[in-house]
C-alpha cells in the first residue's frame, strides 16, 4: 500500500487545492473534508475560513461552530493530494443534529478504491487520541457504502439512523 501523510493546508497550496476541487466537480462528486470551504469564492477565502475555525474557541454545545483542522492527505510517492479530512474538535448541536460529527473526509474521484480514506481515518483518529479526545462521531450517506466500510474498518458502531430526503447514518468510534 502506498505511504500516506496528513498535512495542513498552507497558502502555497492553492493550486493542488484548486485542481483537487475541480476534479470533484468533474465528476458530479460531492466533496467533504474541506469543512464547507467550496462554498468560498477563491482559494484566499477559503483559506483564511479555514485558519478562523483552527483559532476559534469552544464555549459550549450550543455554540454555531467547532474548532478544528483541516488536512491534506498527501500520497508521499509523488506528493500527489489524494484527499482532505477536516477534524472538529468539539460537537456542536447542529453538527450532532445533522450527523455532521467531528471528521468529514473526501478521497479524489480517480483515487479513490485504494485503501486511502481508511489510512488517512486512522490516521486523524491517532490525531484525536493524541488531544485526549474519547470518541468521534462521524456521518455518511447510507447508500455510501465505501464509507461505511471505512468507518466500521476503523472501530465505528452504528448509533444512529435518519430516513429523510437524503437517509444518513451516525457512528461512533471510541478511542
Amino acid at each position: 500500500m502506498e505511504e500516506l501523510y496528513l498535512k495542513e493546508i498552507e497558502l502555497k497550496d492553492e493550486n493542488d487545492i484548486v485542481d483537487y476541487i475541480n476534479e470533484f466537480v468533474r465528476n458530479g462528486s460531492v466533496i467533504n473534508g474541506l469543512s464547507g470551504a467550496t462554498s468560498c469564492k477563491n482559494f484566499q477565502e477559503m483559506y483564511k475560513k479555514l485558519q478562523e475555525m483552527k483559532n476559534l474557541k469552544f464555549a459550549s454545545y450550543n455554540q454555531e461552530k467547532s474548532p478544528g483542522l483541516t488536512y491534506m492527505l498527501i500520497r508521499k510517492g509523488d506528493n500527489k493530494l489524494v484527499g482532505s479530512f477536516n477534524l472538529r474538535f468539539n460537537l456542536t448541536k447542529s453538527l450532532d443534529d445533522n450527523f455532521a460529527g467531528h471528521i468529514g473526509y473526501s478521497i479524489r474521484p480517480s483515487e479513490r478504491r485504494k485503501g486511502y480514506a481508511s489510512q488517512g481515518l486512522k490516521m486523524i483518529l491517532n490525531i484525536c487520541r493524541e488531544r485526549g479526545m474519547k470518541y468521534v462521531r462521524i456521518g455518511c450517506y447510507t447508500e455510501n457504502i465505501g464509507s461505511k466500510k471505512v468507518i466500521i474498518k476503523n472501530g465505528g458502531k452504528l448509533i444512529a439512523h435518519s430516513e429523510s430526503l437524503i437517509s444518513d447514518d451516525y457512528y461512533e468510534i471510541e478511542l
